[in-house]
């Protein structure tokens, strides 16, 4: 898909990396739509930028469904729904259920709504794009929280999901799963900002990645080799695991 004359909806999109896809969007020549459950920080953004604000907490369906009733009541259609929005909360078996439930509800269900909502329209036309975006911890782990690398391999899960379903009816689908990228949500964890690229590093490749309609977008091809050996050696990817956990906590006990 090349963005030209597109109508796109990016969640989550008054930061990071939803800002800088929106930003970057509106070069390509589409027609942006940004969300965000801070009103006044889209409302902002969206001058700023020359997008249409429409505030929405994903966490919520109505607000799901509201938002992709209003883009296309006010443009007709959407020809691309980025469910970027995500939250990533510390926690592990011990943590109250709430943190869990959060979690769950904002990186996961929010991308279900978001396909709920806006497939029906595409299936009809035949054509649509889809792209959501998880993390490399959804491929690998995040060692900080089990609650982020719970939720974000049931978003690839979810994502693969859609496109072996739909690919026959016109959808493409896109997951993106950077590494470390410099955004608010990473600030302040040492090991997250080892080889973090900017949000705008990772629109750059997200545009290039969409006109060639690609599945997996990666930022940093240091992950495939421990992937690889995923797929081939279950046990030793776990002893690896072991090892790289305890690289990574010990950066930020340098901090």
């Amino acid at each position: 898909m090349f963005l030209k004359g597109k109508i796109a909806v990016v969640t989550g999109g008054a930061s990071g990396i939803g800002l800088a896809l929106a930003v970057r969007f509106i070069k390509e020549g589409a027609t942006v739509v940004i969300s965000d459950i801070n009103e006044k920080a889209v409302n902002e953004k969206a001058i700023e930028i020359g997008a249409t604000a429409i505030v929405a907490n994903v966490a919520k369906e109505d607000d799901v469904k509201a938002l992709v009733e209003k883009a296309t009541d006010q443009f007709g259609q959407i020809d691309l729904f980025v469910s970027n929005a995500g939250i990533a909360k510390f926690g592990d078996p011990f943590s109250p259920e709430g943190d869990w439930d959060f979690s769950w509800h904002v990186n996961v269900m929010s991308q279900v709504y978001a396909a709920k909502y806006v497939l029906p329209q595409m299936i009809a036309r035949g054509d649509g794009y889809l792209l959501n975006t998880a993390s490399a911890a959804g491929l690998l782990v995040e060692f900080h929280s089990a609650i982020y690398s719970t939720t974000k391999h049931a978003a690839v899960g979810f994502a693969e999901w859609i496109a072996a379903t739909y690919k026959g009816n016109g959808i493409k689908v896109s997951v993106l799963c950077p590494s470390a990228v410099k955004t608010p949500m990473a600030a302040g964890v040492a090991a997250m900002q080892e080889g973090a690229l900017e949000p705008e590093e990772v629109a750059v490749a997200v545009v290039k990645a969409i006109e060639k309609e690609q599945f997996m977008i990666s930022t940093h091809a240091s992950i495939w080799p421990l992937y690889s050996v995923k797929s081939q050696d279950y046990d030793k990817y776990i002893d690896l695991l072991v090892e790289r956990r305890a690289y990574k906590l010990a950066l930020d006990n340098k901090e």
